[in-house]
């Protein structure tokens, strides 16, 4: 079991609020939350070949204990043995985000467009859609899409193939209503999470930032051949490989931009220290 960190009480909490709290009360960084780029980033560097990642949960203590020093204020300290335990809590910080990460009134653009338009047209219709969804939600679906594509690359070893992880994260993504249809809703958004994963190029940049040469679930290289991660490399990630349709606003992926490469020039500095 993982050592705990100091953690000091906070008011503040991470898990159940929404994305301006977390704002407001500097628990985000660059766009994304504090919680979430620590889990993804473990998970990144532990996580990405163990069998079933996101499917075991772990054990219910360790997910209390990672729970609680995050609404603390702090940042626990996690070993390989905490990587079910982590995956859990980053569902469930997902999962009980208000609203959704895709909200409600996106996610029926986003049902109706996929049910109704063919693959030729489909992808220019979705993207238009998800450039439109509140800027710290598309943050963070843009992150946790290109990640979960590196975890469905090691699907030889993890077994957690796009069709796997659309099982767990379609429902978490899409808050689907209580009502006579949540099934039928729920298995559309597995659908259409799966159809994101397999056509990530095409719908959102890629802000993620990669620490080695791997590949995603769509056989894409990732880093350049043979050379480390930089923040510099990580922008040049962000220009969209679709030329079909039009890319996001200048002023939105400028503002990615810069947020993506101030907060990954402070990480690799203070790495280096």
């Amino acid at each position: 079991m993982g050592v705990l960190s100091v953690c000091e009480e906070a008011p503040s909490k991470v898990f159940g609020v929404p994305l301006s709290h977390l704002r407001k009360t500097g628990r985000m960084r660059q766009g994304l939350p504090l919680a979430f780029t620590h889990l993804v980033s473990f998970l990144e560097k532990h996580g990405l070949s163990t069998i079933g990642l996101f499917r075991v949960g772990g054990t219910v203590l360790r997910q209390y204990e990672l729970r609680k020093c995050f609404d603390r204020g702090g940042f626990p300290k996690m070993n390989i043995e905490d990587v079910h335990s982590s995956a859990y809590v980053l569902k469930h910080f997902l999962r009980t985000l208000p609203g959704g990460l895709i909200p409600e009134p996106f996610m029926i653009e986003l049902r109706e467009v996929f049910k109704m338009f063919r693959l030729s047209k489909r992808h220019k219709a979705v993207k238009k859609i998800l450039d439109t969804i509140p800027e710290e939600n598309y943050n963070i679906l843009c992150s946790l899409t290109f990640f979960l594509s590196r975890v469905a690359a090691e699907s030889h070893f993890n077994r957690m193939t796009t069709t796997n992880l659309s099982i767990e994260f379609g429902p978490i993504i899409f808050h689907v209503p209580q009502g006579p249809t949540k099934l039928e809703e729920e298995e559309m958004c597995i659908s259409f999470t799966e159809y994101m994963l397999d056509n990530l190029r095409h719908l959102l940049p890629n802000m993620y930032p990669q620490a080695s040469a791997t590949k995603t679930a769509e056989g894409d290289s990732v880093s350049e051949t043979g050379g480390d991660f930089t923040p510099e490399k990580c922008v040049q990630q962000v220009l969209l490989t679709e030329t079909s349709s039009k890319p996001p606003k200048l002023g939105r992926l400028g503002r990615l931009r810069r947020r993506f490469l101030q907060f990954w020039r402070r990480k690799v500095r203070s790495e280096r220290e």
